[in-house]
């Protein structure tokens, strides 16, 4: 069974937490003023889909402390044991069908 790590239990998670007290009440407004570079710096395009979280109080930082927080969690490695088959749904103590769609 791959292990399975609380998120709120790392640092990340009390580092993202202290993040939001700071910085919750910035509009999206203040955030564009600041950045004229905000939507090309946190928008993607996949083919023709457009991936645009450039409206969503979200910095820099912010995506930093989330991928820190992925990394603590173990997410890459759960991916690869999705992808291997591997018994990570706990509460059926199976590997999951995901990948099979």
């Amino acid at each position: 069974m791959f292990p399975s790590i609380n998120p709120t239990s790392t640092t990340a998670w009390q580092l993202l937490q202290q993040h939001f007290n700071e910085t919750h009440a910035i509009t999206i407004r203040e955030l564009f003023d600041a950045n004229e570079k905000r939507f090309s710096q946190f928008s993607l395009v996949n083919g023709d889909v457009l991936f645009d979280y450039s409206k969503n109080n979200i910095s820099a930082t912010t995506l930093q402390l989330l991928l820190q927080l992925a990394e603590e969690c173990g997410l890459k490695e759960a991916i690869s044991a999705m992808f291997a088959g591997e018994v990570i749904n706990a509460t059926e103590r199976r590997a999951v069908l995901h990948t099979a769609l």
